[in-house]
């Protein structure tokens, strides 16, 4: 990693206007910088989703994986040498399944993928989403004290991986159903990213899909949602998200 920061540095010499000072002072910050792994690799995951109730297996739950890059850049300040980029995080990869008929889901291995430099992903990675219509949606990362924790290790895995989920059962009217969905807008968020033309909501195109079907349901019904639509998922150069999705808007 070190390596690549001074062949970093080293590469800005012949940028004209480029003082020596400012290749000096970038070379001191970029040398202290933590040391992360330049490529990543992910093992498979394999799990069950139950009902919580009966613990009888579900078939059909959306199921959404996703590795979280995150990125500094130099701030020239000494007593905060580092700071968040301004682009924000990156999807390093996406991944979505359905369970099968006993209630399983599969996510291959993966990688190794590389990072950029002053990148680095989380330890809490992946995250997963679960959902299911007409249960509680849920969501959750490997249990890390701190959402900031990184370590060296380049290839990860998920804790749930060989284990049974259970998946809560939603009983209440619609309007409480509709609040539902506020966390699980929020944790949508990674494929509403503007900064950049990565398109990562053609990934997942289940979930979109489902969860814009039952917006307009809501909304036919005069209940709000905090849940994403068509219009929230659109970026330059990705194309038209109601043609991509249409399949999965029937």
């Amino acid at each position: 990693m070190k390596l690549r920061l001074l062949l970093l540095v080293a590469s800005l010499k012949g940028i004209p206007g480029m003082n020596s000072h400012i290749v000096i002072l970038l070379t001191s910050v970029l040398l202290s910088a933590p040391v992360h792994a330049t490529t990543y690799s992910a093992e498979a995951i394999d799990a069950q989703i139950v009902d919580a109730k009966t613990n009888q297996p579900l078939e059909g739950v959306i199921v959404v994986a996703h590795w979280e890059v995150s990125r500094v850049v130099p701030s020239f300040v000494p007593i905060m040498p580092f700071v968040n980029d301004p682009r924000g995080p990156f999807q390093l990869q996406i991944m979505e399944t359905v369970t099968d008929a006993n209630g399983r889901f599969h996510f291959p291995a993966w990688g190794p993928l590389s990072v950029p430099p002053l990148a680095a992903l989380g330890d809490r990675d992946p995250h997963l989403i679960f959902f299911k219509e007409g249960y509680v949606p849920w969501a959750i990362s490997n249990g890390h004290p701190s959402t900031f924790d990184y370590s060296a290790s380049s290839t990860r895995s998920s804790e749930l991986n060989g284990t049974t989920i259970k998946l809560k059962k939603f009983e209440g009217d619609l309007q409480a159903y509709a609040a539902q969905f506020t966390n699980l807008s929020g944790n949508l968020n990674f494929v509403r990213n503007y900064r950049d033309d990565t398109c990562n909501w053609k990934r997942i195109p289940r979930m979109l899909g489902t969860v814009i079907k039952i917006k307009r349901s809501f909304r036919e019904k005069l209940i709000f949602s905090a849940l994403p639509n068509l219009d929230d998922i659109r970026q330059d150069g990705c194309g038209s998200a109601e043609e991509w999705l249409k399949d999965y808007l029937k």
